[in-house]
């Protein structure tokens, strides 16, 4: 049903909130402002590279830079590294969703939404239909679909299911 390969993608953003947590912890105080933002943005570059191997490179070289100051920081970045910059493996829109879980807690957000309206289902198969339902509306968003032509094409897909 998913391929052959499923790819575990850590989020980015959590990733570098973790390390400014570190960087704040080892970077204290008012005179260090301006080097916590620096090692910031140096950390946040990392995942602008072009490539994974890109990316390993600008980790090798930010590690250089800034074990000896913030050892704890360096740490919490290169840990799981790989899973946070398993994007690289995929192509076009899929690699722009799947960079962070903020698309993923967004569409959990609006599912838990939409079934709380609903309180209740009458079966177990009323619920796989409505989930059903509900993710093809999410993916007609984000493939620039119309939802009309999304409805329109299940409305003939359950007909030929159930004649």
């Amino acid at each position: 049903m998913y391929g052959t390969t499923v790819l575990e993608q850590r989020c980015i953003f959590h990733k570098l909130r973790n390390v400014a947590d570190k960087c704040r912890e080892e970077l204290k105080g008012e005179a260090n402002k301006e080097t916590r933002k620096q090692l910031m943005e140096q950390a946040s570059a990392l995942y602008q590279a072009k490539s994974a191997q890109e990316a390993r490179g600008r980790l090798v070289a930010f590690a250089e830079q800034w074990r000896a100051r913030t050892p704890k920081a360096v740490a919490t970045l290169e840990r799981d590294f790989e899973q946070t910059i398993a994007y690289y493996a995929l192509h076009g829109v899929a690699r722009e969703l799947i960079r962070t879980t903020s698309l993923l807690e967004r569409t959990n957000r609006e599912l838990r939404r939409k079934f709380r309206q609903v309180c209740g289902f009458g079966s177990s198969r009323g619920e796989e239909v409505a989930m059903y339902i509900q993710v093809k509306r999410l993916n007609a968003r984000w493939s620039k679909h119309t939802w009309w032509d999304i409805a329109h094409s299940l409305y003939f897909a359950f007909l030929n299911l159930n004649p």
